[in-house]
């Protein structure tokens, strides 16, 4: 069992950065930007872009008459989603463009929007639906990955049939597949280039119109780890946790429909803890807060172990005080990390964090 470490960290008010403290972590700034773009989020959006394209590639073969290469698709579905939890939370750089997480993956989706504007689409036969550049222009419900899980995880309606609402159906998941390589292909050539969000990160100063000061990337990095953590509360530990209050209900967790919902938790904690390692946030504490890293650590492993098994374990008998407990346990660990990294060790490394992403606002 997990001790409980102190939690008086939870009550503590955003620490200001002194300006002295900045200057002298100015050329640890520029080694941490380097160091977290070329070695870990480029890693990852390269990733995505290479699922997406194979995806794309398996769906022409598909939909071009080979009903075999279905299974290849779905695996490949599998790697996408599982690429996109990786990255999702990363709202700097390309990904900070207004919408553009909503047009790969729309969610959450309470409302059920996906699931009608898909079905209005295919009702009308919608000719333009069919082309990736005429669908960018569209609703961003019909775009991303849970549309195409829909059209996938039909077994009444599959895509492989041999009819016309088949081949329109076919034609469709190609379309959003050939959207979602076009737009990962879009965001790892925005990262590139003599102007691109590479450079700009790496080179801050006073001419940089979104960096003023070597500081500001890394405070990116911090933010997009509280953002992730705050995510994953919101759209997995908050969901199961209504649901065990509610005999009988069942939770609404991204990508249930296809089953990759307890993966892609994992996927999610699994680039969070990564993020977090490459900051280096937890190195240069003094020696009366060894406790913080360490706790983190073992944090992220307990959210590794509980989170996926709470989410697998969510279809299963009745929820009882046992698994209230283990999900209390689990937003423990949840609010603890996001309340160290945001009001402890991102300020004691001189990054400011803003108030509407530490709170989740």
């Amino acid at each position: 069992m997990l001790k409980w470490a102190p939690t008086a960290f939870l009550l503590f008010s955003v620490a200001l950065v002194p300006t002295r403290a900045a200057a002298l972590a100015a050329e640890p700034f520029e080694k941490m930007t380097q160091r977290v773009i070329d070695g870990y989020v480029l890693p990852r959006f390269e990733a995505l872009k290479m699922a997406s394209d194979r995806l794309a590639h398996d769906l022409a073969e598909t939909c071009a008459g080979a009903p075999q290469r279905l299974g290849a698709v779905r695996a490949d579905f599998d790697e996408i989603v599982l690429a996109w939890a990786g990255v999702e939370f990363l709202r700097f750089g390309p990904l900070s463009a207004m919408g553009l997480p909503e047009r790969f993956s729309f969610w959450p989706d309470p409302r059920g929007v996906v699931w009608r504007q898909l079905r209005t689409v295919i009702a009308k036969r919608d000719p333009s639906a069919l082309d990736a550049a005429s669908l960018a222009d569209k609703s961003a419900a019909i775009q991303g990955l849970p549309a195409l899980e829909v059209l996938l995880t039909s077994e009444k309606r599959p895509i492989t049939a041999d009819d016309e609402d088949g081949r329109y159906r076919c034609g469709l998941a190609l379309s959003i597949a050939r959207n979602l390589a076009n737009i990962a292909g879009g965001i790892v050539s925005d990262w590139g280039g003599e102007q691109g969000w590479r450079r700009r990160m790496r080179h801050a100063g006073p001419q940089n119109p979104r960096y003023r000061t070597p500081a500001e990337p890394p405070a990116d990095f911090a933010r997009a780890l509280i953002t992730g953590l705050q995510m994953l509360q919101d759209r997995q530990v908050v969901p199961l946790m209504k649901a065990g209050a509610t005999p009988g209900k069942k939770p609404r967790l991204p990508f249930l429909r296809s089953g990759l919902d307890a993966r892609y938790a994992a996927s999610a904690i699994a680039s969070l803890k990564a993020l977090y390692d490459a900051t280096g946030l937890g190195a240069n504490v003094p020696p009366d807060k060894k406790w913080m890293p360490e706790w983190i650590a073992t944090a992220f492993g307990r959210l590794a172990a509980d989170v996926p098994a709470a989410i697998e374990s969510s279809g299963g008998t009745e929820a009882g005080p046992e698994r209230e407990r283990e999900l209390r346990f689990v937003r423990f660990h949840v609010e603890g990390i996001r309340k160290l990294v945001g009001r402890e060790l991102a300020p004691r490394a001189g990054l400011t964090i803003g108030f509407n992403e530490l709170d989740g606002d």
